[in-house]
């Protein structure tokens, strides 16, 4: 039986083949015979052609197949590709053929589809070695069309260098420049400021500071503050007998000692401010109810170890003198104590009650003898108080009030709405926490406007959850040409078209729209284009926003998820 064509003959030499090579030959497929020299010693029955004539050119007869080759190294050539030992014969001039159409202009195609080849029109898979024709732009050549350009198929594709180079590089650098980023990139600090951090640096070594004035000692208590050094050693370098005003941002490591320290050394302070004075005693009071007789403004956050006996004993002694009083976290204040407070205190213009443990309905009572408030805050008690309550106090003490506070008082609901509105005066509004109803914050708003009230200048509803459209477009109506601090942080449902009305509001300086869901970057877009005078926006929770949010110099942006991941 005669060998199948494309074996080698017995006898001759094999060569190594590969493995998936094997695999085919096991399923019958065969390679080609590529051994031109066994192709020339084979028989053949055919008789020649005969010559062409000179005048006519000879017409291919046909294409030549050439067996599917399934040696894995010519894997990238095109099927039905032509050998590269055969020689070229120029098609008839009548007849249509691939090799003289061409392929029409186009783009590379992804790896593993086909395309027609630029010389010779067959059609061939797309590799990573595929090259572009070297005179027809745009056209790509299979791999048996590549050698006689002088093309090497399966070389790599040279990096680019120079400006060619540079071209890709700058346009990712302009692609990242139009990213916006709101972290702002601060100067140069100047001089003061640097001599005011080494102080804070090296505080425990500093004897005295001198007179550097009270806004530099005010800055420098806030740098040891924030690391926690204020200490009763450090601390009396801002103790002085020519002190009216102090501030103190952090008294943690301070000890009753150092309190009365305080009371001895600035006896004619007629302001004070101290932040988490949990190691504030009931003795404290006491001193100081004899060592601060100009006191006027007193604010203390956190005095949860003084008992009512030092509050009674300082309101009874102070309380002729003082104008404000702000008291937070504080659970030993009782009823008692808020009866002597008002009876001993009739001067009062500032009150601040916040997370008062013991506080109910009960305690707005007394206070509705404060006749001379005008800023009033009743926030966070420990047991929620009443509408009616609320009603009694503000029918007494509402109508020289300019500032009411009545946030996280889960009970209170529309009908203090009412109230509220019969406070002439009012300009700043704090309703944080509180269930009221978008239908009701509407009629609110429209009832000031039809009662021709002024405009409010700062208002917080945070997290009022049902407020959306009626209660914003009633009160950018009412309130938009004043207010300069707006809170509506928790309008889930608020729509993005109504958000964007705020662009409406010149004075707005502050606002606060997290997790309203709804904003996208152009709500945003329209507010910072509408009002000129914003610095401050805080949009934690909107995830509509991306990091392509425009950006204006001077207003800072807080909270865009996508610059957090």
């Amino acid at each position: 039986m005669p060998p199948r064509r494309g074996r080698p003959v017995d006898g001759a030499v094999r060569g190594p083949t590969s493995a998936l090579t094997s695999f085919l030959a096991g399923l019958g497929v065969e390679a080609p015979n590529t051994n031109i020299y066994a192709r020339r010693e084979e028989p053949t029955d055919e008789a020649p052609p005969p010559p062409p004539p000179e005048d006519e050119e000879v017409a291919r007869p046909g294409k030549r197949r050439r067996a599917i080759s399934v040696d894995s190294d010519d894997l990238d050539d095109a099927p039905g590709g032509d050998d590269d030992s055969d020689e070229f014969t120029p098609a008839a001039s009548g007849s249509v053929t691939p090799a003289s159409v061409g392929a029409a202009p186009s783009i590379l195609k992804a790896i593993g589809e086909m395309m027609e080849c630029g010389e010779c029109g067959r059609r061939f898979p797309v590799t990573q070695y595929t090259k572009e024709h070297p005179r027809k732009p745009r056209t790509w050549l299979c791999t048996p069309c590549c050698r006689p350009l002088g093309i090497d198929p399966y070389a790599k594709a040279k990096k680019p260098r120079g400006k060619a180079a540079a071209a890709p590089a700058k346009a990712k650098k302009d692609a990242r420049n139009k990213i916006v980023h709101y972290e702002v990139t601060k100067g140069v600090p100047v001089l003061s400021q640097i001599c005011i951090e080494i102080i804070g640096r090296f505080i425990e070594d500093v004897e005295a500071l001198g007179e550097i004035g009270a806004d530099r000692m005010d800055h420098v208590c806030k740098v040891i503050s924030k690391s926690r050094r204020l200490t009763p050693e450090t601390a009396k370098l801002f103790f002085s007998a020519d002190r009216t005003e102090l501030t103190m941002y952090d008294v943690t490591n301070l000890d009753h000692n150092a309190f009365v320290t305080l009371g001895l050394l600035c006896p004619n302070l007629e302001s004070l401010n101290l932040q988490y004075c949990g190691q504030m005693m009931t003795d404290t009071l006491v001193h100081w109810a004899k060592q601060l007789r100009k006191l006027k403004h007193l604010e203390l956050f956190g005095p949860f170890l003084v008992r009512k006996e030092g509050w009674i004993e300082f309101f009874k002694a102070r309380g002729k003198e003082l104008e404000s009083l702000s008291i937070t976290q504080s659970p030993r204040i009782d009823l008692e104590t808020i009866e002597v407070l008002v009876k001993h205190c009739p001067n009062l213009r500032v009150l601040k009650l916040a997370e008062i443990g013991q506080m109910d309905s009960d305690f707005l009572a007394p206070l509705a003898k404060l006749n001379k408030l005008e800023s009033l805050a009743i926030s966070s008690p420990g047991t929620a108080i009443s509408d009616d309550a609320v009603e009694t106090l503000l029918t007494a003490v509402g109508k020289n009030l300019s500032s009411l506070d009545l946030g996280h008082n889960t009970e209170l609901s529309d009908e203090i709405l009412t109230s509220i509105a019969g406070c002439p005066k009012l300009t700043s509004l704090a309703l944080a926490g509180v269930d009221l109803s978008d239908a009701g914050v509407g009629r609110y708003f429209q009832t000031l406007k039809s009662k021709k009230r002024p405009g409010l200048v700062h208002i917080d509803l945070e997290k009022g959850h049902d407020l959306a459209h009626e209660a914003l477009t009633a009160l950018i109506a009412h309130s938009g040409s004043t207010v300069c601090w707006l809170s509506l942080k928790g309008w889930r449902n608020v729509p993005a078209d109504d958000v964007a009305l705020l662009a409406g509001c010149p004075n707005l300086s502050y606002l606060d729209l997290g997790w309203c869901r709804h904003i996208t970057d152009f709500t945003l877009k329209d507010i910072l284009e509408g009002c000129p005078a914003l610095k401050h926006v805080r949009v934690w929770g909107c995830n509509n926003l991306t990091d392509r949010v425009p950006r204006r110099r001077g207003v800072k942006v807080v909270g865009i998820e996508t610059h957090a991941i």
